[in-house]
């Protein structure tokens, strides 16, 4: 008898032991369960503000017509594809550091370019906000078959040549 109950009585001990192991596998689940749908609401939110900022920021970028102007000449010695591919990697199109007047910012309040046909070259002449005549600019180029910049340029380097673009900053107006 005394093994029969030795056998009856660990079968008893075996049955809460699953019982146990259920009981603690569903609270696991319920918490897991909380928990993902607490970091789920959490992660809507972030993403809310995210877009919010992002399209704040949209509404803050420069708009041509109300921060700058910009006038194409001569279109038919260059085409407009191949001076804006230019002007972008010259980053002379991130109109945002071209308006910032700070000392980290382009704080400019023209930019004329001129194409030099036989060259393949691009020459930039830069005035900066305050400028007091036609003579107060700093010089800068670029040279479309190695695509980069050109350093070093003297005055006369754009003297002849057709003007192509002007960028002109409306907020110092």
């Amino acid at each position: 008898m005394k093994k029969f109950y030795f056998k009856q009585r660990a079968e008893n001990k075996s049955k809460p032991s699953y019982f146990r192991v259920i009981i603690a596998v569903i609270i696991l689940l319920i918490i897991v369960a909380s928990l993902l749908f607490v970091f789920h609401n959490k992660q809507s939110s972030v993403t809310h503000s995210e877009t919010s900022q992002s399209s704040s920021q949209v509404n803050n970028q420069p708009s041509e017509g109300k921060d700058y102007t910009v006038q194409y000449s001569n279109s038919s010695l260059i085409k407009r594809t191949t001076l804006n591919s230019a002007l972008k990697k010259a980053c002379l199109f991130d109109f945002t550091y071209l308006l910032n007047t700070s000392d980290d910012g382009g704080n400019d309040a023209k930019i004329l370019v001129y194409y030099n046909q036989t060259n393949q070259q691009l020459v930039f002449k830069f005035y900066q906000n305050g400028y007091q005549s036609d003579n107060d600019y700093q010089i800068g180029g670029y040279d479309l078959q190695k695509q980069t910049g050109i350093h070093g340029l003297q005055p006369s380097a754009f003297n002849g040549l057709p003007l192509v673009y002007t960028w002109e900053n409306l907020q110092t107006k």
